[in-house]
């Protein structure tokens, strides 16, 4: 039947099926294969995806967490297997429905920990960087289950001595490619900074070059802030008074420069700063959490309002809820669709009791609601699209 409708109705249908179904549509004959794995095909499907989830408020939430060991308190996942992982897809609405499992590749010969660096157009940057080196990275789809290993990039111990490495990822619209950005700061009384970038399209690391503006990249295992075709770190230079100076070091995935935003100007970071996309998914925010002997805890929200100026940071200071912070102190990690902050434990839920799991917060009625997935240790969260990327390459590996 399907041959006798005009191709157009064919690759209509077609671009409105998940990517799981267009997997099976590859087996029914050569022309839907041809059709599903056309390059141009892939970034009209993922386009009608995002238009259909507008359309029908179907966005979903990537939630990926690892559970700390139940009979020892002395695992860490940052050295040790960890015990259970829960990597999952949810609708991002009140009841947080879970919309399906997801499997992250292996890599082999190897027992250790995949960091999400972050993700784009439904492709997931993973690492292996607990000893803050980077030196181990993987592209994959968990939609179509198909997978990249990076090659190594240039600098490693070996070659500059101890340093951390800062890592982003990010897509040029432009020219259709996926990159990583790796930011190495050596251990030195004035460490020099440098940065690699990997390119999908090409399948290589650029040379090491150093970092024009004089800084330093701070939390390399918080993924940074992918918006406006830039990836965002927090970052900070030293002043002459002794003081800090906090910025965002913003890098442009399709000329591969750097760029300075200024902070706010009363803004002061904290360990529990964290960089996020704004609630409409067009700017970036600052999440800081405060404590106050007086105002308890509570969360300064800084939005910019208009990306790019810097005039434009707007902040919202909401009261966390006591309850929530009564017995473990909570993060904030990213936005949701309606506006609600998501917040996760920050403390060890065996010596401190994890009641909530992740919260999401509506910062404007000070309301809260427990998501579950109580007693992990490492969170991620944000916004997902399932797409077909990677499957028109060649070099890809299923798993």
């Amino acid at each position: 039947m399907g041959h006798n409708l005009p191709e157009e109705i064919i690759h209509d249908i077609l671009s409105r099926l998940p990517p799981k179904s267009l997997i099976r549509c590859t087996l029914v004959c050569k022309a839907w294969r041809s059709t599903i794995k056309n390059p141009s095909f892939i970034p009209s499907h993922l386009n009608r995806t995002i238009y259909l989830n507008n359309q029908f408020g179907t966005h979903l939430l990537l939630l990926h967490c690892v559970s700390r060991a139940i009979l020892s308190s002395s695992v860490n996942i940052w050295l040790d297997e960890p015990r259970e992982k829960h990597c999952n897809l949810h609708y991002d609405n009140h009841a947080f429905d879970e919309y399906c499992k997801l499997e992250f590749p292996i890599i082999p010969n190897m027992n250790k920990f995949l960091r999400v660096v972050g993700v784009c157009n439904g492709l997931v940057c993973l690492a292996v960087d607990n000893d803050r080196l980077g030196y181990i990275f993987m592209l994959c789809n968990p939609s179509i289950r198909k997978s990249v290993t990076l090659p190594k990039p240039h600098l490693s111990f070996e070659t500059i001595g101890s340093y951390d490495a800062y890592i982003g990822f990010g897509f040029d619209a432009v020219t259709n490619d996926y990159k990583v950005v790796r930011l190495i700061t050596e251990h030195r009384e004035e460490p020099n900074t440098f940065y690699e970038v990997y390119s999908l399209a090409g399948g290589y690391w650029s040379d090491p070059r150093s970092l024009d503006h004089v800084c330093e990249v701070t939390d390399p295992h918080k993924p940074p802030a992918f918006v406006n075709g830039a990836i965002h770190f927090k970052a900070f230079y030293r002043s002459k008074n002794g003081g800090f100076e906090w910025f965002i070091l913003a890098f442009d995935v399709g000329s591969n420069t750097f760029r300075r935003i200024m902070a706010p100007t009363d803004f002061a970071a904290s360990a529990l700063t964290q960089l996020s996309i704004s609630g409409d998914g067009k700017s970036i925010a600052i999440f800081n959490l405060c404590q106050s002997f007086l105002d308890g805890t509570y969360l300064d929200i800084w939005v910019m309002k208009e990306y790019g100026m810097e005039e434009s940071w707007t902040k919202l200071t909401t009261p966390c809820p006591p309850d929530i912070q009564r017995e473990i102190p909570y993060k904030p990690l990213c936005f949701r669709k309606s506006g609600d902050v998501v917040l996760v434990p920050d403390g060890h839920p065996i010596y401190y009791g994890d009641p909530y799991g992740i919260v999401s917060l509506d910062p404007v009625s000070k309301q809260f609601k427990s998501l579950g997935f109580f007693d992990c240790e490492y969170y991620y969260v944000e916004s997902y699209v399932e797409s077909l990327v990677l499957l028109d390459k060649a070099d890809t590996v299923s798993y």
